[in-house]
């Protein structure tokens, strides 16, 4: 299913709030050579299938559904993803995470940036080459089990490739926003820019920085605005730090 990305634009701004970052524990770099050189001097955007799959996810918890300043409810991919998902919401990957986050609903941030060193490599969720999350207070060894079986079991594949439009819409609109000479003005200690979307992103917004010895990267994960009313920064990046 092809959507256009019309009544949502993303809230990446020229603002030094935007990339106040706090120094990330959740995810460690183990950055080679071959990734510095690849990575120095850009700025990149992208949906990665796995974080969304993991956002889908925290999508159906009870946590979720209570606190709506978590996920965006109030778009059309929301629905269409309620409507393919919905019946999972009692799969043990999402009874897992339930538990989780009831005992500190705070790992919601934690959960998130871990999510970023994964990726889905065909049907499996494995670690990237270039991170480490040892340090993590989620326990991805247990989560990246299930989040591969909740890929298989929901065919969640599918769900992203008909919503591959939208993505590339999204990514397309990043780029143009934001340029890596503009980020370097206002953060100008890290080498290299990643920009994390979902159509989901909401309350949990910020940014993530990772440091290795020759290299460092600002992650962000922009909030969404809808009708052209931005959602503030400010507020996603001091929860990322109380969180710590």
């Amino acid at each position: 299913m092809k959507r256009t990305f019309t009544l949502a634009t993303l809230c990446i701004i020229a603002a030094a709030s935007l990339f106040t970052s706090c120094k990330s524990y959740d995810v460690a770099s183990r950055f080679n050579s071959k990734y510095v050189i690849a990575s120095s001097g850009k700025m990149n955007a992208e949906v990665p299938e796995n974080f969304e799959l993991g956002y889908a996810m925290l999508a159906l918890t009870n946590l979720a559904q209570k606190d709506t300043a978590i996920v965006d409810q109030n778009t059309a991919y929301y629905h269409d993803l309620m409507t393919w998902m919905g019946k999972y919401k009692n799969h043990k990957s999402v009874e897992l995470l339930n538990a989780t986050l009831s005992r500190n609903p705070k790992l919601v941030k934690s959960y998130l940036d871990g999510l970023y060193a994964f990726q889905m490599n065909g049907n499996r969720f494995s670690l990237k080459s270039s991170y480490r999350i040892d340090l993590n207070r989620v326990d991805f060894k247990r989560f990246a089990i299930l989040l591969e079986k909740f890929h298989k079991d929901s065919r969640f594949h599918e769900f992203y490739v008909q919503h591959n439009g939208l993505y590339a819409d999204m990514i397309q609109k990043a780029n143009n926003l934001y340029s890596f000479n503009e980020a370097k003005t206002v953060n100008g200690t890290v080498k290299g820019y990643q920009v994390i979307l979902s159509p989901l992103t909401k309350g949990y917004a910020g940014t993530m920085e990772i440091k290795g010895h020759a290299y460092s990267e600002l992650i962000i994960f922009p909030r969404m605005s809808v009708n052209g009313r931005y959602y503030a920064m400010k507020e996603a990046i001091a929860g990322n730090r109380s969180a710590e």
